[in-house]
């Protein structure tokens, strides 16, 4: 029984997410509408890509018990500083340039936040949270009220490039991104001592500190790398919208941190699988394209996504929980074993 529950609690997410969609199929279908059609299934998956990216990026600072709330800003901040490289005018630099110049600033603005974290011991939360005002301030300087649109069509086919069409279901570009990222995430995170040493750091600091584990610098590489997520994030998601300008993503760092623990990666740290992510953000995706097929008003759309939010992070969490005392039940239990039948 132990191990059938473990079973259905690694399966947590998918679990919600095949819930998620049962409900507003079958509300639908009491209104005559067709919810699990090919075409929307895509622009649900499409539209979860850009919210796995940062989920990626929150679920690795997550893991090491920390947060990070300067992922929106980041965004806007990097996009804006090198938007006008990729505008469609005539003697544009490649593309390529001014996207890895974007990626290494979202990266320094990681480093910024590892330092004052492990260096000046500033809590996590105070750091991010300071660094997400700096470099929101930052845009509105650079840019003003200004807009960077006309983007470049070979940098946009980043964000809408369509690689095939399988009956209705659009293959994109942002979705062999994302699978490409999670693979060697969860590579990175399952199959190399990087990865233990991600997940000891948050399970437990202090011994993984006395263990000889570098934590200091573990931590300052998770922020690097979570912040230079974001701002290939803000890429993806300028690329799709065609436009850059100050005021994006700014609910970005709450949406990357409701996918990361929708997704099963448990907010003490140490614990869950990078793939959960990837259910996490379809079920935020899937939420709202819900309500807008039944026409929900926008300003009540906020409460049910608040209240669906709080009900579904509350349930996973639970099973999060409850997965992780049974798979130390099960260690115990084969402990036992070994030491009675050596």
């Amino acid at each position: 029984m132990k191990r059938f529950l473990k079973i259905v609690t690694d399966f947590s997410p998918l679990l919600i997410l095949v819930g998620i969609f049962a409900f507003f199929a079958a509300v639908n279908a009491s209104y005559g509408n067709d919810y699990l059609t090919m075409s929307n299934i895509s622009v649900i998956v499409n539209q979860s890509c850009f919210l796995t990216i940062i989920g990626i990026g929150q679920a690795l600072v997550i893991l090491t018990g920390g947060i990070n709330l300067s992922i929106g800003s980041v965004m806007a901040f990097t996009t804006v500083m090198w938007g006008r490289m990729l505008m469609n005018t005539p003697g544009h630099v490649h593309y390529a340039i001014p996207m890895l110049l974007v990626i290494a600033t979202g990266m320094v603005i990681g480093l910024v936040n590892g330092v004052l974290i492990t260096k000046l011991k500033m809590p996590p939360f105070i750091a991010t949270f300071a660094v997400m005002y700096a470099c929101r301030g930052m845009a509105w300087v650079a840019l003003g009220k200004k807009v960077i649109y006309n983007l470049s069509p070979a940098f946009r086919y980043w964000g809408t490039g369509i690689i095939a069409n399988v009956n209705g279901f659009m293959f994109t570009v942002p979705m062999v991104v994302v699978l490409v990222l999670l693979v060697v995430t969860g590579f990175m995170l399952k199959r190399t001592s990087l990865g233990r040493k991600i997940y000891f750091t948050g399970s437990n600091p202090v011994a993984a500190k006395f263990s000889g584990i570098p934590t200091d610098r573990i931590l300052i590489l998770v922020y690097v790398l979570s912040t230079g997520l974001a701002a290939f994030g803000g890429l993806l998601y300028g690329a799709r919208l065609n436009s850059f300008e100050p005021g994006m993503a700014t609910k970005a760092h709450f949406e990357a941190i409701t996918v990361a623990l929708i997704g099963g990666i448990a907010m003490s740290g140490g614990f869950g699988n990078i793939w959960g992510v990837l259910c996490g953000a379809v079920i935020v995706s899937a939420i709202y394209n819900g309500m807008n097929t039944l026409s929900v008003a926008s300003e009540l759309q906020t409460l049910v996504m608040g209240a669906l939010i709080i009900l579904t992070v509350a349930f996973n969490q639970f099973l999060v929980t409850k997965n992780m005392a049974l798979r130390n039940e099960l260690d115990e239990s084969k402990a036992r074993t070994k030491i009675s039948n050596p």
